[in-house]
């Protein structure tokens, strides 16, 4: 050890003599200077005008620890391996050169030794090197307000691993040259492909696994965003250990008689124990994980964990099912896998490693579907398929013909133009769609999916049919098919654990297990015996949402009065200048914002603010009583201001309407778009809620905007969906105003570098008078 330490010490002295080391330090200390503090000062900058401009302005979006310094750590890696050949091309070459190589293997000292002290001096040297960022680093932290200390620490630690492994690979390259310029370029060229790598012969399995293995491309990626694990920590010690160990290799091959085939052994041997080490350190189920920031970013809910819980440890199956001619085809394909793998699937495997993932490949089009042989005319599907083929260079050979996928799974139902995985479970199975941008679904959509295989409560929401309600099918701009069933809309029911379907009062009774009837504004009055079986459903306990529209409130009264729920009659109105007179948007207040964990919901939860709204395009004024056992209480009220309640011929596009109490027109303080009623029976809390407009929750109006499923998630007592806890970040504001953000600017980009340039010319002055 004592020889290592030597060793290190010479040459860390050898390359602090020297120029080189000193221009490479002011160089990069100035660069990494100008890309931390340009967005600190704008920020301050910016934060400084709001708080002038705007005295309720909350802060930017957080977290400010990583959000500040986003593109400059990500400007800083693609930088690093431009300084680090400058240090490391005179190496070994250095001492070849002056014979002084020749002694040290002549004397008591081992070729291990003299690669590990020399990789040693240059670790010294390189945590010089990263001083830099550090001060700038924790410049940022006593810049924020609440910036998490742990956070930069990691950052760090993904900068000293990177540039450690660019040491050790540029000491083993001055091995194989005596040209420190060649050695420099050639550490370059390396740095360059060894970031490429990654992307090399991507579709063939074997290949894929040692050539991600080997690229270093994104392997500080979870570093700087604060999760430290295992399989990055090994891999960076792996590869510095491969390096370091080629080196060592490299010069006893010189000092050696033997035959080539001796080294190539050793190096063979050296290359497959790393290959196999880095293949086991990085399985499911081995890796170690700390996400060190404080809002635990890089880590699944806590709801999401619940559910992968209710698993018993067997086998959960993925199936990709890739279709060649689809939108998101690049995004399935062999080439694209690891990214899927440890992109996407890796932060459930933390947490549940039993998830076997497969793979199947076809090419087809929906029955009907013509748009493909419209762009492709006198083409048949085959033909279609090579085109597409040779655009991904793949070869057809390694996809299912068409109509073949349909023996493997039902994909009747299903989107063909978009990827498509496919879970089993026990022999159960439930789809999981990927949507448009971002391309792979949320926690709440896989959450909802593994449900529907490990549980056999998903809740069933029936909507009534036969007088032109609003249906959950279709997907025109006043239906609700948009919140219900469309499968491209990562927030609808069917993409989060409700399955929604229809049901005719007329025809059939209301089935046993119904989580929740939804009667959505019919347009004609229900018949005697549908009126009998909403009121039987009502008097058993069952759950029920009622849409409402004005013109139509007889319809739904009969049913209401019976509830202590009456819909006046008229239709809200104020007039505007450039918006519809009977437009409003509708806030839900303390009571409501209580009723489920939407996002804005948790918001409003948070800041004990109306956050959470909709806009009613058409509503009418709710009046109820406690009645029943019924506990009635308001969800959605309006401020009454310069609001009254229509009676007369409302015309939308014609002049803005007037007050006029002669034809029935009144007003009030308050109005009510909404109520919800609860009551103890059956030994359960049965809920029921009732909304004055239907159009809210069409695609028109946002598929009810910021409330969005919130209603719905109460009425089957918050089962589903699995929401997802809306993180609040404290790091939302800088600590400094422009003017010591541009006092640090001159001082870091100014004051320092000269400070470093003055004692690295007095120690090389010094040094040559000596």
């Amino acid at each position: 050890m004592k020889i290592i330490c030597k060793i290190a010490r010479a040459e860390f002295r050898t390359l602090f003599y020297s120029p080189v080391a000193w221009i490479v330090l002011v160089v990069f200390f100035v660069i990494t200077g100008i890309q931390f503090l340009n967005p600190l000062m704008d920020f301050a900058r910016v934060q400084e005008l709001q708080i002038a401009n705007n005295p309720g302005w909350l802060g930017f979006d957080g977290p400010l620890t990583f959000n500040l310094f986003n593109s400059s750590i990500g400007k800083m890696l693609e930088y690093l391996y431009l300084f680090i050949p400058l240090l490391t091309m005179g190496t070994i070459n250095r001492e070849v050169n002056a014979g002084t190589m020749k002694l040290l293997s002549s004397s008591p000292v081992s070729i291990r030794e003299i690669v590990l002290g020399k990789f040693v001096g240059l670790t010294a040297l390189n945590l010089a090197l990263l001083s830099a960022i550090a001060l700038l680093l924790f410049t940022g932290y006593f810049s924020i307000q609440h910036a998490e200390f742990k956070w930069y620490c990691s950052m760090l630690l993904g900068f000293f691993c990177l540039s450690s492994t660019y040491m050790a690979i540029g000491l083993f390259i001055s091995c194989i040259t005596n040209y420190q310029i060649v050695a420099g370029i050639a550490t370059f060229i390396a740095f360059f492909l060894i970031n490429l790598v990654g992307g090399i012969l991507q579709e063939y399995d074997f290949i894929r696994d040692i050539t991600w293995f080997l690229s270093l491309a994104g392997r500080t990626e979870n570093l700087i965003l604060g999760l430290i694990t295992t399989r990055d920590i090994f891999y960076f010690i792996l590869v510095v250990v491969l390096f370091l160990g080629l080196a060592m290799i490299n010069l006893k091959s010189k000092q050696e008689s033997k035959k080539w085939t001796v080294s190539f052994s050793r190096y063979f041997m050296l290359i497959a124990v790393i290959l196999i080490t880095g293949y086991f350190s990085s399985r499911p189920g081995y890796v170690g994980y700390y996400d060190v920031t404080t809002n635990k970013l890089n880590t699944i809910d806590t709801a999401m964990q619940s559910v992968l819980k209710e698993l018993d440890g067997s086998p959960l199956t993925v199936t990709l099912y890739t279709n060649l001619l689809n939108r998101g085809a690049r995004d399935g394909l062999p080439v694209a896998r690891n990214e899927y793998i440890w992109g996407f699937w890796d932060r459930f495997l933390r947490f549940y490693p039993n998830i076997q993932l497969k793979y199947e490949y076809y090419y087809d089009i929906k029955p009907g579907d013509s748009t493909l042989y419209k762009s492709s005319p006198k083409k048949n599907i085959h033909q279609i398929a090579a085109q597409f083929a040779r655009l991904f260079k793949v070869d057809t050979a390694g996809f299912r013909k068409p109509g073949e996928i349909n023996k493997i799974t039902d994909m009747g139902r299903e989107d063909m133009w978009r990827l498509l995985m496919e879970l089993e479970y026990k022999g159960r199975k439930s789809f999981l769609r990927t949507f448009d941008s971002p391309l792979w679904p949320e926690q709440s959509n896989v959450a909802a999916s593994i449900r529907e295989i490990s549980k056999n409560n998903i809740p069933r929401v029936l909507f009534t049919t036969g007088h032109y309600e609003r249906s959950p099918w279709r997907n025109g701009e006043r239906e609700f098919g948009g919140h219900t069933n469309v499968q491209a809309n990562r927030l609808s029911m069917i993409n989060r654990g409700l399955n929604a379907d229809t049901l005719s009062l007329l025809h059939r009774e209301i089935p046993v297990g119904t989580d929740l009837l939804v009667i959505a504004d019919p347009k004609s009055e229900l018949t005697p015996l549908e009126l009998a079986r909403v009121q039987q459903h009502i008097e058993k306990g069952g759950n029920l949402l009622f849409y409402a529209e004005p013109g139509k409130q007889y319809v739904l009264n009969s049913m209401l009065h019976t509830i202590g729920v009456q819909l006046e009659n008229g239709r809200l109105v104020m007039p505007r200048l450039h918006q519809a007179s009977d437009f409003f948007i509708g806030a839900i207040n303390e009571t409501g914002r209580y009723m489920a964990r939407e996002k804005a919901l948790q918001i409003a939860q948070r800041v004990g603010k109306d956050l959470a709204k909709g806009g009613f395009a058409g509503a009418c004024h709710i009046s109820f009583k406690d009645t029943l056992g019924f506990k009635a209480e308001p969800i959605i009220p309006l401020p009454g201001k310069q609001i009254w309640v229509e009676n007369g011929l409302y015309v939308p596009d014609s002049a803005k309407p007037v007050f006029d109490p002669g034809a029935g027109d009144w007003q009030r303080s308050e109005y009510i778009l909404g109520v919800r009623l609860t009551r103890k029976i059956n030994n359960k809390e049965q809920r029921i809620v009732v909304l004055s407009d239907a159009d809210f929750m069409s695609p028109n109006y946002g598929n009810g905007s910021d409330i969005a499923l919130g209603i719905y998630s109460w009425l089957v007592y918050n089962k589903y969906p699995v929401y997802e806890t809306v993180i609040e970040h404290a790091d939302i504001r800088v600590a400094i105003g422009k003017t010591n953000a541009k006092i640090l600017w001159y001082v870091y980009i100014y004051g320092i570098p000269a400070l470093i340039l003055v004692v690295g010319s007095v120690i090389l002055i010094r040094r040559k008078r000596k």
